[in-house]
């Protein structure tokens, strides 16, 4: 038994036949008779009687009329109920957004799709790349804007690159090491990473990937935090170093307070991307995000605005 044979019963009934109902429900009189047909025949039951002058409830029809107009009203309201109560609710995007694409693509793109959907709400997360993949392999979020870290394992993710990136040695203006050219003259520096200490978390390989490269060992951690401000405050008023975004030294609180030191063996470029569970339908209000951040990022390589060029094709998983 469905809804729509309740509904093709009670419209016989009030129209007093199957031609008027047809008419009225603008189907087919073969189909409305064969809708009842199989109502009846399923259960077996006798609903109508019909004769010469036409057609008549039985017993039974006139019992399961009342019911028939109980379960199609409820069935009325609890539609009313989720059309109303969906209304009123404010689809929500949870996305991670790492420090590059928080300071390049964030500010704009986010102001852009609120511009246009006033009524998606917008919970962001900023952290690492490595406290981000956690996120979404946790569901937490739903996607990410963020680093692709090399030698990523994705075969249970979407990964789809948008741009590269070059970081940089950022210290304070006027630091003693500021124009050092090589990372060997920083071996005695204290280092700021953002991002969680290794016992509380998945570490940020970004710092340790430059030393690694130049076969220095460890850097010298002063602090680990989870905040760029603050990190951004550490250095202006200390003569720690931090491995950041080139990006962060166009923001108008840094501008002429931070200088990016220019050693000849720099950190690597690094991409970066959206990610998502390739086992997870992303809703259309994230789908629509998503297309947003990637068509913007494809615009700002074209204007070379990019530090870049464009990144190896993605890979896509699901």
């Amino acid at each position: 038994m469905t809804l729509q044979q309740l509904r093709d019963f009670i419209a016989v009934i009030e129209h007093g036949g199957f031609r008027a109902a047809a008419r009225a429900l603008n189907v087919s009189q073969g189909g409305l008779t064969k809708s009842l047909a199989r109502l009846e025949d399923d259960h077996g039951v006798c609903l109508l009687a019909r004769d010469a002058k036409g057609l008549e409830l039985t017993a039974h029809g006139e019992e399961f009329l009342h019911l028939a107009r109980a379960t199609v009203l409820e069935a009325d309201r609890a539609s009313q109920w989720l059309v109303k109560t969906g209304a009123q609710q404010r689809p929500t995007i949870n996305i991670g957004i790492s420090i590059d694409p928080a300071l390049r693509l964030a500010p704009t793109v986010l102001n852009d799709f609120r511009g246009k959907n006033p009524g998606v709400s917008l919970q962001i997360t900023q952290s690492v790349a490595s406290d981000l993949l956690l996120q979404v392999r946790d569901n937490r979020i739903e996607v990410a804007l963020m680093r692709i870290p090399a030698g990523l394992q994705s075969d249970d993710l979407h990964v789809e690159a948008l741009y590269q990136a070059r970081p940089a040695i950022l210290a304070r203006a006027g630091h003693p090491q500021a124009r050092a050219r090589s990372v060997s003259e920083l071996i005695q520096c204290d280092w700021i990473v953002v991002g969680s200490a290794p016992d509380r978390g998945a570490e940020d390989a970004s710092l340790t990937e430059l030393f690694d490269d130049a076969q220095l060992g460890r850097p010298r951690i002063a602090a680990y935090s989870s905040s760029l401000f603050d990190t951004v405050s550490m250095l202006m008023e200390s003569d720690c170093l931090a491995r950041l975004p080139r990006v962060v030294l166009d923001h108008p609180l840094v501008r002429g307070r931070l200088v990016a030191i220019p050693v000849d063996d720099p950190p690597r470029p690094y991409t970066i991307g959206l990610v998502y569970k390739s086992g997870r339908r992303l809703s259309r209000e994230a789908q629509r995000l998503c297309a947003m951040l990637a068509s913007y990022a494809r615009i700002d390589r074209i204007q070379g605005l990019s530090d870049m060029p464009a990144p190896a094709p993605a890979k896509r998983n699901g």
